[in-house]
């Protein structure tokens, strides 16, 4: 009976141990991505942004996505794609206005995303 209750014990406290470190991997993720993003817009809102300084971003969440997709679904790493290659192709084109606009889209979902998976009462039930 003890070696049971110690068992369950144990079990949930490598469960818990193991959200708590999900939480801290996948926010530190997206404020690396998040700080790169807001580095492209302030470049894009002095109109400075070219095709490498979004090509960089777009490197640097490819480096990410690999180790997001094993927690994250597919659905919102495809959800950042689109508007991030949405915001490369506008400031490609030179049509900065428009990039400002899915810069920040990109920018909330960094900032939203990761609380949609964090261990907290509204996730759990």
């Amino acid at each position: 009976m003890v070696k049971t209750l110690l068992s369950v014990f144990m079990t949930l406290a490598l469960l818990v141990a193991a959200g708590i470190g999900e939480h801290f991997f996948v926010v530190s993720r997206f404020e690396k991505f998040g700080a790169a993003v807001g580095a492209l817009y302030d470049k894009t809102l002095e109109e400075r942004a070219a095709r490498a300084d979004a090509g960089a971003v777009k490197t640097l969440w490819e480096s990410e996505k690999k180790s997001l997709h094993i927690l994250i679904p597919h659905a919102d790493i495809a959800y950042i794609d689109y508007w991030l290659g949405e915001a490369t192709g506008c400031i490609v084109t030179g049509n900065f206005e428009e990039a400002l606009s899915k810069l920040e889209v990109l920018s909330v979902i960094c900032q939203q995303l990761p609380q949609l998976y964090t261990v907290s009462f509204e996730n759990i039930f």
